[in-house]
């Protein structure tokens, strides 16, 4: 401590001269860069006396030279970042980006785009973030700087990794990896292989994930980023809970929070960790210490889908200590969040695929420029570059073309994902489980809000993938029914009449067709029968085929139920003949929709009815 207190008077008498001696003269070079790095030592203990001790340089220095103010800028936006202060660090960063750009300074310019990108990723402006890293990756290949290109590697990693699309982020990183094998920046090789570590991680291939992250951390005893230090320990209590060694996991944990204490950092996700740690050892009381910890953190931090995620075990740990008030004050709580969290989460995952696919057409885009580029240099001395750069047109063309194709199945999805969460129907389910937790149930309100929760989940899950098993299709059924049951007080039962022979887990289905026909088989003919409503759904092979039935006994499609319903069912009709069209195997024509009648002409009830070809 005594030799602290002393490295820190020293530091501060040393600036203190500094600036002194320079005020009202023009400043040196020297003098300039060794008055940045006091300051950028301060800011490692303290970010608001580091920024302060920056300002006082262009008050105090007479005669700061455009280059340096553009490096005083860049520096308080690179303190700004490794504080989590990503706006502040944005507009710092911006400002610089526009003075390197006006004295052709590139290689500092790429630097700051990097850490444009890494914050503006952090704030989920995922085309912004996009667009900084790709312009940095063209500015380092163009400065051939390999310490650059790995970092702009690296970025467009972090970018893929947030899209969850880990074979790009894996193919960028291991760039970054193999750019760093002769570098001697310790700190960023440590970043690399976390993140190589976190791809496997998600991979679930832990082993590679533990080994990775323990090179990691063996190359950050030498580090002087503390910060570092405390991510991979993080990250491997967290390697170690996923493989169910608690007590492993515990010990990795508790080292991270001492050292965020000793550092004055604060971070959540060890204590939600070692929370998670003591509530699967039934440990409860502990774990609820911890939860709390992480939950006051993640309230500063205004993190509500964690928040969420910790009342949901306080909810838990209330229960089986049979609080039934406490547990009920938690769900309140977390209702209250669910709803405020809503509309963002919709919105976003909405938008998801759209992200996903810009980010992959603009990285096209920029490799298609560089290739053009490159043979608009030969096309002037050959004609044969020029035959070359006309097959390269044309192969654009067709890669275009298949983009927009594409583009054309993304908007699809999202038409989908709109038709099939309707704001009426996660409306009046919010309703009916608040009508439940006012009746002061709070395990079936629990159970329900589970349920409710699985099946959003599915649906924005699922959205993305050309197929899913026939058994995923299944269960997103039954939650969805379940949930149509809750809202309706169980006036209709349904039925699964499924084939013995189907081997369910192997069958692939499109994901998501059922649920329109399902929903207006309740809403428009069992919804106004009070009782003895029933709705089944036969799935069978047959040859080379699998077919749907799915048949209600209700009101049936009178004249005034079918122009009530006809935009609704024209509109999710649409967009499952336009699905099936795109599978290209004539699935479509299979499609029918009947009326059902008595002998007395009546109606009563509706079918219908499609079939999946496998070949």
């Amino acid at each position: 401590m005594k030799y602290c207190f002393l490295s820190k008077v020293l530091i501060y008498t040393v600036l203190f001269f500094l600036l002194y001696s320079c005020t009202q003269s023009n400043v040196s070079q020297k003098e300039f860069t060794a008055s940045i790095d006091i300051a950028d030592s301060l800011a490692q203990h303290n970010a608001i006396k580091g920024i302060q001790n920056l300002d006082s340089l262009k008050l105090n220095f007479s005669g700061i030279t455009p280059e340096q103010e553009a490096l005083l800028l860049f520096k308080k936006g690179e303190i700004y970042y490794i504080n989590d202060l990503y706006v502040e660090s944005i507009l710092e960063h911006q400002k610089a980006t526009e003075l390197f750009t006006k004295q052709k300074d590139t290689y500092n310019k790429t630097r700051s785009l990097i850490t444009l990108s890494a914050a503006n990723l952090r704030l989920k402006n995922i085309e912004k973030a996009q667009e900084f890293a790709l312009e940095a990756l063209q500015n380092a290949d163009l400065l051939e700087d390999k310490r650059l290109l790995a970092k702009a590697n690296n970025q467009l990693f972090q970018l893929h990794f947030s899209l969850e699309d880990y074979p790009k982020a894996m193919e960028y990183i291991k760039k970054a990896d193999r750019i760093f094998v002769d570098q001697k920046d310790t700190t960023s090789i440590i970043a690399i292989k976390g993140n190589i570590a976190s791809i496997y991680l998600k991979l679930k291939e832990y082993n590679k994930a533990l080994q990775t992250y323990q090179e990691a951390l063996q190359l950050g005893q030498n580090s002087k980023s503390p910060q570092t230090i405390v991510s991979i320990l993080n990250n491997i209590g967290y390697t170690y809970i996923e493989t169910k060694k608690y007590a492993t996991a515990a010990t990795f944990l508790e080292g991270a929070i001492k050292l965020n204490q000793s550092i004055g950092a604060i971070n959540g996700a060890p204590y939600k960790g070692l929370g998670y740690a003591y509530f699967v050892n039934n440990d409860f009381e502990t774990a609820k210490l911890y939860y709390n910890e992480a939950f006051t953190i993640y309230q500063q931090n205004k993190n509500i889908p964690e928040q969420i995620q910790i009342l949901d075990k306080l909810i838990t740990i209330a229960i089986r200590g049979n609080n039934s008030e406490q547990a009920l004050n938690y769900q309140l709580q977390r209702d209250q969040l669910q709803i405020d969290n809503q509309a963002k989460e919709t919105e976003s995952l909405l938008h998801f695929a759209t992200v996903k696919y810009q980010a992959k057409e603009k990285e096209a885009d920029l490799l298609y420029q560089k290739q053009l580029n490159k043979k608009n240099r030969l096309l002037y001395g050959s004609v044969l570059v020029a035959l070359v750069l006309l097959l390269i047109l044309v192969g654009s063309y067709l890669y275009i073309t298949k983009l927009k194709a594409a583009n054309r199945a993304s908007q699809l999805e999202q038409s989908l994902l709109r038709v099939q969460m309707n704001p009426h129907f996660i409306f009046n389910t919010l309703a009916a489980i608040q009508n439940v937790t006012l009746d002061q149930d709070p395990i079936k309100s629990s159970n329900y809000i589970a349920k409710f929760s699985k099946l959003i989940r599915q649906n924005f899950d699922y959205v993305r993938k050309e197929e899913i098993a026939l058994e995923q299709e299944i269960s997103m059924i039954g939650n969805y029914i379940e949930t149509q049951q809750l809202r309706f007080q169980n006036s209709f039962v349904y039925q699964l009449d499924l084939a013995k022979d189907q081997d369910i887990k192997s069958l692939k289905v499109p994901p998501m067709l059922l649920q329109p026909f399902l929903e207006n088989a309740i809403e428009y003919g069992l919804k106004d029968k009070k009782s003895g409503g029933v709705l089944t759904l036969q799935i069978f092979k047959e040859n080379n085929a699998l077919c749907f039935v799915v048949t209600d006994n209700g009101i049936g499609r009178s004249h005034q139920a079918k122009e009530q319903k006809k935009s609704t069912e024209l509109h999710a009709t649409d967009i499952f003949i336009e699905r099936l069209k795109l599978r290209k195997k004539g699935e479509e024509k299979t499609f029918k929709i009947e009326d059902l009648y008595n002998l007395e002409q009546q109606a009563v009830g509706t079918k219908v009815s499609f079939k999946i070809y496998f070949i």
